[in-house]
């Protein structure tokens, strides 16, 4: 990464940052905006005496990591990364919690999730009430009734091997999408082959835990590498976007050969021929993911198999999920998810293709409005 001050001072002002942070967006207060981080970031790197722990750990904080202000900068500036590098060079309580929960997925996340529904909410610590109501949707109940059939499938991918990279979410609490996925990949003729990937490593590299994420994506990659460099087909769109950002190769071709094999599950689907049955709700909305390509596969199969009945969609509305942030500063992330919700008015379900925005719109949701991951519509 170039110098945090050159960067800075390399800005023409074009605003295009200020434009998409959600955090602006919610609060309209400049001061949360990507260029103020940098700018402070930089002037706390030339004179560390200026921040003490409780300041950095507040600064620290205010950063959802959806990366739209580095997709939108045309000097390269990467506010997340530098807010990233700042939460590992002054960790806390909070930082602890989260990368322990991240870790330990397979142990914690079903518990935690049957413990915080037991804790009511008057109970809640104020500060940590956001992430328990959150954890306590993590299981979510019977999900959503499925109402489309896929009638037809292509024979386009049959016969071809493939890896599925189901994510922490799937494979240990929200199993149905696993199984749905699986559905489809044997519809389609592909067979699927034994993978035993880690975690995308994406919510401890945001956090701060480059070292351990950089551990998880080796084993990844290795995974990749030894089942013959198949394609990885991903189902969640922040996931997708970590293994993306993966630098553990041993040269550029690779990196490419990478990179070309992450495939999201909805664009091997776009010739499926599907159909709705005659109870299928009238009123759907979908919620972009930050993390989301510029390619959105997973709009595209949903507009075609749901027409008229998809009625609203996010376009620059983050849920305000935010990783660390939901524990740092939760206050903020509800304000981010207020204003998302309040683009998806009218919807009577919400579906999304991303593991931690559906939980976090699961958690938030208006009475009487259902959510989750698309696949959860499909039979």
């Amino acid at each position: 990464m170039r110098n945090v001050r050159a960067m800075t001072s390399d800005c023409i002002l074009c605003g295009k940052c200020l434009e998409v942070c959600p955090l602006i967006n919610a609060t309209q207060r400049e001061e949360l905006g990507p260029r103020a981080k940098a700018e402070l970031y930089a002037m706390l790197s030339e004179d560390e005496s200026l921040l003490v722990a409780e300041d950095a750990a507040r600064l620290a904080s205010l950063c959802l990591g959806c990366h739209r202000c580095k997709k939108v900068c045309s000097k390269g500036v990467d506010v997340p990364g530098l807010v990233a590098a700042l939460r590992g060079a002054h960790p806390n309580f909070k930082s602890w919690l989260w990368k322990t929960w991240l870790t330990n997925a397979k142990s914690l996340w079903g518990k935690s999730a049957t413990a915080a529904k037991l804790i009511p909410e008057e109970f809640r610590p104020d500060k940590f009430g956001p992430f328990l109501k959150m954890l306590a949707g993590l299981k979510g109940g019977p999900g959503l009734t499925p109402f489309l059939q896929p009638d037809s499938f292509p024979d386009t991918y049959r016969g071809e091997k493939m890896l599925l990279f189901a994510g922490c979410t799937a494979n240990y609490v929200q199993g149905r999408w696993l199984m749905t996925a699986l559905r489809l990949l044997d519809g389609l003729g592909v067979e699927v082959l034994p993978g035993d990937f880690q975690c995308c490593g994406g919510g401890l590299k945001g956090a701060g835990f480059a070292e351990e994420a950089g551990v998880m994506a080796k084993h990844n990659v290795d995974v990749w590498r030894k089942a013959g460099k198949p394609k990885v087909v991903t189902f969640c769109a922040s996931c997708r976007s970590s293994l993306t950002g993966y630098d553990q190769f041993r040269d550029e071709a690779e990196r490419g050969d990478w990179a070309e094999s992450l495939v999201p599950l909805s664009s091997l689907l776009q010739d499926v021929v599907v159909s709705a049955s005659n109870d299928a709700p009238e009123s759907l909305g979908y919620h972009r993911p930050c993390h989301v390509d510029a390619m959105d596969s997973d709009y595209t199969f949903l507009k075609a198999a749901l027409d008229d009945r998809l009625t609203v969609d996010t376009r620059k509305e983050c849920c305000g999920f935010g990783g660390l942030m939901k524990l740092g500063a939760p206050e903020l992330s509800t304000k981010v998810n207020t204003v998302c919700w309040d683009r998806l008015a009218g919807a009577e379900i919400v579906v999304t293709g991303c593991s931690a925005c559906a939980t976090q719109l699961a958690a938030t949701a208006p009475e009487n409005v259902s959510v989750g991951h698309w696949l959860e519509l499909l039979q």
